[in-house]
């Protein structure tokens, strides 16, 4: 005998599949973000920029990193939402001296 209370409707499965876009397209996006700013990074950064210690240009530059950071958790729903392969997907770019000024903290 069948059990059609177990039955999964199309739009149900379509809702399975885009949270599993959405997961996999979030996490893509914490692995680049992780991958240039590690999480004690961004602490001694912020530490950092709230002790007033970085100087204009490194200020200027933390600035765009947390541009960056925004432009990056705004760009991972429209991935998901593309059906796109987030490890294939056109990601922002990280803006110059970004990673330097992360190696340094």
């Amino acid at each position: 005998m069948i059990d059609w209370t177990q039955m999964q409707t199309p739009a149900a499965r379509e809702a399975e599949v885009m949270a599993g876009r959405m997961a996999a397209a979030q996490a893509e996006c914490r692995r680049r973000i992780l991958a240039v700013v590690p999480e004690t990074t961004q602490m001694n950064l912020t530490a950092a920029a709230a002790a007033n210690v970085l100087s204009p240009a490194d200020r200027a530059t933390f600035a765009a990193g947390l541009g960056w950071i925004a432009a990056m958790r705004a760009a991972w729903p429209a991935i998901a939402a593309a059906g796109i392969a987030p490890e294939a997907a056109t990601w922002p770019g990280v803006p110059a001296g970004v990673e330097a000024l992360a190696r340094r903290f």
